[in-house]
């Protein structure tokens, strides 16, 4: 920074944020400051900041906002849709740095939202930190940053100011990259927290002092940084509150449905969240999470209860307690690194990180190292033999399994104890050398290839190296996980309901595959606009909308005097609904005209919502009495753009060569989508004159190829045009014709217009050739043709 210190807005003073926003007026920055609490206002003010009563009021004018809030509502709430939000008082090339722990997806969807309320000059960096109060006063946080160059740029120097200099990572990946290296080590910290607690209960519970219990743990090799800052407060009442249950709480939910969207298994994390929401239940939220410590203290039996006790001397106490606490950091070890391996993140990094902030242990210290080699190489039924003074994992089964037997001794209930104890017992059942500790992470990995097919399971550990080539052709979950989306929106598969995989033969793809014998357009007939910039995109000055009509309604114009009338722009250009289709074009059957990679406008241009492609994840599932299905993780709304129909386009003649060698031509027909919306015998344009085209996305295709139909759907396929001259082979578009909740299963009509289906379903002598329709709605026909 120079001299001059530039004003900075700060929104959120709680514990973190009040530390940080201190810090930086310490430092001679001119802070604003903005909370919903009147007191803590009152406080920064004491402190020598200066305070607003809106977040618009707060970053007017300012270059630097920085957001501290708790959750992804606050954050969504303060900068875009409350009332004087931030953004639209944001000066343009403001730095916006986002340090609230939220989950990946929402800090990639608030860029998008950025870019579509027209502020991508908004220079967001995504920095979550970690290090509690005392080093956010103190201007030493760990801070994990993800960003474009341009934004590290801008903010690098004010990340500086409130991270410790070793601490400061730049994480690559961009924007969510930051996020998701948060959620790795909170990995390590939700499963470390409740262990303190599982560990200090199961000490009490056998008698011992938790004095002298404390002092054991942070003398051996089952200490963690958790324990040893949570361990004090257990003695003292669980006083002074340093960090709430809620807060942990948010924190393990994140990475648990995280988790789920990707189709990644973390069963350590998913158990401490089982804990701790019945701390919640309890009413422990508001209070420290060292207070955690009374879920195992206050159950039946109550502390100091010895049970049938076998354990006889203090010695004995300990070292189950030990035995207990350095088997569910070692498997919360391996858990973090694999669920970091899979997101895509440098190992390395991860470890430095994690073994330098709150998730440390002294297995991830010792044994991270050797986690990371494995998931580099791919080890799977041998491991690296233990060395001299390593542990041994059959061992530690050994000792952890008289543990788990003695809790119960003691009536205690036990979370992390007894899932690390199936974590580690699969290991050793996993074929790796019962010597070595690696089968934990062996372990953990594996349960991503239960989305997948059982007969590519031993593929999984090559994914990526040289001798896998051979079967990555075949491996669908490589197939997705090649797709530039895989790691913000991913396509998962899953099937809780039999043992039924798909079919070897199919293929997923990004694009539509177009046959050799299909014609295209000449070099000579494509078009592109050549809009000066991409709001013009939305105007009738743009040769992309030469073909919808103008409109009536009051967004057709913007106001301006200079402007030209806006056309028939299929999407709401700005607010909450921009990028949705609009109402009157979601309800018709018009085509929708956007701009493609032919034109001058940017990827950004408001009028190429399909061009972009997918924007949310989806997941493949097996139902109850219809086969495949699809469903989404989150919400989708309205008008929103969800994925396109792909598949190979082949010739009229050829899909009825299909057709004709199909077992049940009818079945066949499920997977072929005619291009028809522009053909006319009587056209100019012979490509559009001759028989339409067809979609077969039954051997390769994306997600939707397992769509179901509905007479009552959720959805509705619009023909898209690119360039005109490419009419003939448009797109299938799907988009959401109502609000679909997260896990709703997607849907939209096979024959949503052929207007005599109804009439053929009461007609006696053509019920006998129709195929029964199983959707199941209210509207049901009865057949689907």
């Amino acid at each position: 920074m120079t001299d001059s210190k530039p004003p900075i807005a700060f929104i959120g003073l709680g514990a973190m944020g009040f530390g940080m926003a201190t810090h930086l007026v310490k430092q001679g920055y001119p802070v604003t400051g903005f909370d919903v609490w009147a007191p803590t206002l009152e406080r920064f003010a004491a402190a020598g900041g200066l305070t607003a009563s809106t977040p618009s009021a707060a970053v007017a004018d300012k270059p630097f906002c920085v957001c501290m809030v708790a959750t992804a509502q606050q954050a969504q709430s303060v900068l875009l849709d409350g009332p004087d939000a931030a953004v639209h008082a944001l000066p343009q090339g403001a730095a916006l740095l986002l340090c609230s722990t939220v989950p990946c997806d929402y800090v990639q969807s608030l860029d998008r939202q950025l870019r579509a309320l027209g502020r991508g000059d908004i220079l967001l960096v995504d920095s979550p930190v970690s290090g509690g109060a005392a080093r956010a006063a103190d201007g030493t946080l760990s801070i994990m940053a993800g960003a474009s160059d341009a934004a590290l740029i801008q903010a690098r120097p004010l990340l500086a100011e409130l991270a410790d200099p070793a601490k400061l990572y730049i994480v690559q990946g961009g924007i969510g990259a930051g996020s998701n290296m948060k959620m790795v080590h909170q990995v390590l910290a939700a499963c470390q927290i409740l262990a303190s607690s599982e560990a200090m209960g199961f000490a009490v519970r056998l008698g011992l002092d938790r004095a002298r219990a404390q002092q054991a743990v942070l003398e051996s090799d089952a200490w963690n940084w958790m324990f040893e800052h949570r361990s004090p407060r257990m003695l003292t009442q669980f006083q002074p509150i340093a960090s709430a249950v809620n807060i942990i709480t948010k924190d393990t939910k994140i990475i648990t449905a995280e988790a789920k969207r990707s189709g990644f298994a973390v069963p350590m994390t998913g158990r401490a969240e089982e804990g701790y929401q019945q701390a919640v239940d309890r009413g422990y939220g508001q209070d420290d999470d060292s207070s955690l410590l009374r879920l195992y203290i206050e159950a039946e039996g109550g502390a100091g209860d010895k049970g049938d006790s076998s354990a006889q001397t203090d010695e004995e106490k300990v070292e189950l307690v030990l035995d207990l606490l350095r088997a569910i950091n070692l498997c919360a070890a391996g858990e973090s690194l694999a669920f970091a391996s899979f997101v895509g993140l440098d190992l390395d990094q991860v470890i430095d990180l994690c073994v330098n902030a709150a998730g440390s242990s002294t297995m991830l210290k010792k044994y991270g190292p050797r986690f990371i080699t494995v998931l580099r190489q791919g080890v799977e039924s041998k491991g690296l033999n233990a060395a001299d003074g390593e542990l041994s994992l059959d061992n530690v089964a050994e000792k952890l399994q008289r543990a788990v037997e003695e809790v119960g001794r003691v009536k205690m209930p036990l979370f992390l104890g007894t899932q690390a104890l199936d974590v580690i017992r699969k290991g050793l059942q996993s074929g790796t050398s019962p010597s070595s500790v690696d089968a934990v992470v062996n372990v953990v990995v594996a349960a991503p290839p239960a989305t997948m097919e059982e007969t590519i399971r031993p593929h999984f550990f090559k994914h990526g190296l040289p001798e896998s080539d051979p079967e990555e052709e075949d491996c669908h979950w490589c197939q997705i996980r090649s797709f530039a989306t895989h790691k913000t929106i991913p396509i998962t598969i899953v099937n809780d309901e039999d043992d039924e995989v798909l079919n070897p033969n199919f293929r997923f793809i990004d694009h539509s595959v177009i046959a050799d014998d299909v014609p295209v357009a000449g070099d000579s007939f494509r078009t592109g606009c050549d809009c000066a910039d991409d709001e013009d995109c939305m105007y009738n000055t743009c040769q992309c909308l030469d073909e919808m009509a103008p409109d009536s309604d009051e967004d057709e114009h913007d106001g301006s005097a200079t402007r030209p009338r806006r056309k028939r722009f299929a999407y709401h250009s700005s607010g909450p609904k921009a990028g949705l289709l609009r109402s009157r074009i979601l309800m018709s059957r018009e085509p929708i005209y956007e701009c493609h990679e032919g034109c001058n406008c940017s990827l950004n241009c408001p009028n190429r919502v399909v061009e972009r492609g997918r924007t949310v994840p989806l997941q493949i599932f097996r139902t109850v009495d219809r086969g495949w299905g699809v469903k989404c993780p989150v919400d989708i709304r309205e008008g929103q753009f969800v994925d396109r129909y792909l598949g190979e386009i082949i010739t009229s003649k050829e899909a009825d060569r299909r057709r004709a060698e199909a077992t049940i031509s009818r079945r066949k027909d499920v997977y072929l989508f005619a291009l028809d919306k522009f053909s006319d015998p009587d056209s100019l344009d012979p490509l559009l004159a001759a028989p339409p085209l067809e979609v077969d996305g039954e051997w390769m295709s994306g997600p939707t190829r397992f769509i179901n139909h509905s007479c009552d759907p959720n959805m509705r396929i619009f023909a898209r045009v690119g360039d005109h001259a490419d009419k003939h082979i448009h797109d299938l578009a799907l988009f959401a014709i109502r609000d679909i909740p997260a896990g709703e299963e997607l849907t939209f009509d096979y024959v949503d217009e052929l207007e005599d289906m109804d009439s053929d379903a009461h007609d006696p002598s053509k019920i006998k050739d129709m195929t029964v329709c199983k959707c199941g709605t209210k509207r049901c026909r009865g057949f689907l043709w």
